[in-house]
């Protein structure tokens, strides 16, 4: 968002703190309540989600350059079936299933040569966007869906959260040790380990919490492997962010870059969830 954009009705610019806890202030209670909710409430907030990441996805990779308000026209259509994708899912786990092979098929088809025929780049990239952000929002919505969903999508997203405070307040005091400096220059190495403490802790705590009856000796399995792949998403967030020349996914979100930056950590820990849920609890 530009400097006018974010000024106040006084003339004093809004500072990026200030916006970062307006949009919290809105967009917390609306994400809380169809969590709580459910059902098609939230299917089709999360396909509106995915929607959204969906073209700053394609507009990151295809077109950086172009204004987002361009860009939201221009992907728009093709945005909209990682939406149907997402959200449909509710319905039938088809929805996952054909996105999953469609997304499959595109990006085959994108790396096949292209001769003298039209680029081939578009399609790969399209069959990304079905599988980064369409399949793993969609895999969201389906474990709302299970037996207790609610309290462990909770957990899950709560637990990221633990991950992600932990890690930047151990890495703002004591970290030292760059943990991947060509990606991400500010995340040490013992940020990290101060995340995974945080995020183990967190499963532990809220598991016990929200009483799912669960043992820790079970949840162990998704314990401790969680912190990881919530910090191997912010990571892989953070590279494609560099490869495609952008500081932030968008300004959709002020203060907060755009949807792809808030689900980072996210989109990797849900569906873990979901696989430790139908192997290890259901």
């Amino acid at each position: 968002m530009s400097a006018t954009a974010a000024t106040a009705a006084g003339g004093h610019p809004r500072s990026n703190l200030q916006l970062r806890l307006i949009t919290a202030a809105i967009g917390l209670p609306l994400v809380c309540a169809v969590i709580w909710l459910g059902g098609w409430p939230f299917a089709i907030v999360a396909g509106a989600i995915a929607t959204l990441a969906a073209i700053e996805f394609l507009h990151g990779w295809l077109l950086p350059t172009l204004p987002i308000r361009q860009a939201v026209r221009q992907f728009a259509p093709f945005a909209v079936s990682c939406g149907v994708m997402a959200a449909g899912s509710h319905s039938s786990p088809a929805f996952l299933v054909f996105g999953a092979v469609l997304g499959v098929g595109l990006i085959a088809l994108g790396y096949l040569p292209a001769g003298n025929k039209r680029p081939r780049r578009p399609l790969r990239i399209q069959g990304w966007a079905l599988l980064y952000v369409g399949a793993l929002i969609a895999l969201m919505v389906l474990a709302r869906d299970v037996e207790q969903g609610r309290k462990w999508v909770f957990l899950g997203i709560l637990a990221t959260f633990a991950v992600d405070t932990g890690a930047y307040a151990v890495g703002r005091l004591i970290g030292r040790h760059k943990l991947a400096p060509k990606i991400s220059p500010k995340k040490t190495w013992e940020g990290a380990v101060g995340g995974y403490i945080a995020g183990v802790a967190a499963c532990f705590g809220l598991n016990a919490l929200f009483d799912t009856g669960v043992p820790w000796t079970t949840l162990s399995h998704f314990a401790l492997v969680m912190p990881i792949a919530g910090q191997v998403g912010d990571l892989f967030e953070s590279g494609m962010k560099r490869r495609m020349g952008v500081k932030d996914a968008s300004g959709l979100l002020p203060g907060h870059g755009g949807f792809l930056d808030r689900l980072d950590s996210i989109v990797f820990v849900i569906p873990l969830l979901y696989a430790f849920l139908h192997v290890r609890v259901l």
